[in-house]
């Protein structure tokens, strides 16, 4: 009798091990899976921004305008970049941080460089205008005005608070020194310069697509190692 019980007690025992072995498992392939997602979905975001930026490059180095000339059509860029209120109060208020201001709507805020997220910055650039001017923009249209006009950051998806949000990461100096080219630039624009930077934009966005698809290789490596 002893015996039996004793083998119905290992049996016990080994099934709970096994299901243990079996839970752990499982926990694993969803926090790798969770992990290739969210990669796979700032991939796509940076995708989006590399395209975008592709076509403010076009328009802005006059290559639009070659075209539309040498086809007969009339081209309807102007020479001259210039911001609407909008785009202005996105500068504006990128100029005030970068010298030390607002920095109580920052996620981060170093003596080098400073993060904040795209609803943050959004919100604030409302604030500033009236509210007869205020109207919704996409938290991606924030992205398409520092490539206009050249303002280099860092874009990265981040969870905070639970929830996954943009944050742009500027440095000080060359946010003040980009600012300070825009305005210098609007009655004459330099066109190769910005190119130049938008070009120099454009590799670094490949540049992070490439480490994003080694991360979601090295993931699904270890997921299949795992079994699917």
């Amino acid at each position: 009798m002893a015996d039996l019980i004793g083998k119905i007690k290992g049996k016990i025992d080994q099934g709970i091990s096994t299901v243990n072995v079996k839970s752990k498992e499982i926990i694993g392939k969803q926090k790798i899976k969770l992990q290739i997602s969210e990669i796979e979905a700032e991939r796509k975001n940076v995708i989006l921004e590399l395209g975008k930026l592709a076509h403010i490059m076009i328009e802005t180095s006059g290559i639009e305008e070659d075209l539309a000339n040498k086809s007969g059509a009339k081209s309807k860029k102007s020479d001259n970049i210039k911001p609407d209120k909008w785009e202005q109060a996105v500068l504006s208020i990128l100029g005030e941080i970068s010298e030390g201001k607002r920095n109580n709507i920052l996620f981060e805020d170093t003596e080098k460089d400073f993060k904040i997220t795209a609803k943050s910055l959004s919100a604030e650039v409302q604030k500033s205008l009236p509210k007869s001017e205020q109207k919704g923009q996409n938290l991606q249209w924030l992205g398409r005005v520092l490539g206009k006009f050249g303002i280099a950051s860092r874009k990265y998806s981040k969870r905070i608070n639970r929830e996954r949000e943009t944050v742009y990461e500027f440095d000080k100096q060359e946010t003040l020194d980009a600012l300070s080219k825009v305005n210098s630039s609007r009655s004459t624009p330099e066109k190769k310069g910005k190119v130049t930077n938008y070009t120099e934009q454009m590799l670094s966005m490949s540049k992070e697509i490439n480490q994003l698809d080694t991360k979601i290789a090295k993931l699904e490596e270890q997921l299949s190692k795992l079994g699917t």
